[in-house]
């Protein structure tokens, strides 16, 4: 049962203001709150549901959606305080390690696997950023990461590939 573009446009209005409060609140950067609750919007009205509360339906989406990015970005800090590529060129350790991890980036990854690893954690983009970026879904992007954080996870834990 889809909406009419009055009714949605009446929803939208009434909506609008509080989810971005939520989103801001959360985030802590309009840019990304606006992106978040403009995608919950576009969902909604692409999609064939008609909540019995839109209210309570869009306010939960973005507060979902919220905090998936933000967990989302804490395992890339994670992950790239792990893999340590900004360090001070100076220290002959961290330039090593870098080295040994760029030298397995490129020995053990797939094509792939090596683009979405750069697409992320590189770049910074977010899974689906990236999804659009290489032209592929959110899922194959996820599976590829999964995959390569796996094999570089086993490779640094035995030494073996």
């Amino acid at each position: 049962m889809e909406y009419s573009t009055e009714e949605f446009e009446t929803l939208y209005m009434r909506c609008y203001p509080p989810s971005m409060r939520l989103a801001v609140s959360l985030l802590h950067k309009e840019d990304e709150a606006r992106d978040v609750v403009q995608e919950v919007f576009l969902k909604l009205w692409e999609s064939n549901i008609r909540p019995d509360n839109p209210e309570a339906f869009l306010i939960r989406t973005v507060r979902n959606v919220c905090l998936n990015r933000l967990r989302m970005l804490d395992i890339r800090e994670k992950v790239h305080q792990k893999m340590v590529l900004d360090a001070p060129p100076d220290d002959y350790a961290t330039d090593r390690r870098n080295d040994e991890v760029m030298l397995a980036v490129e020995n053990l990854l797939t094509p792939r696997e090596r683009e979405v690893v750069d697409r992320i954690y590189t770049e910074g983009l977010s899974y689906k950023d990236a999804s659009e970026n290489l032209g592929v879904s959110v899922a194959a992007v996820n599976k590829n990461i999964v995959s390569a954080l796996k094999k570089l996870r086993n490779h640094f834990k035995t030494g073996k590939s």
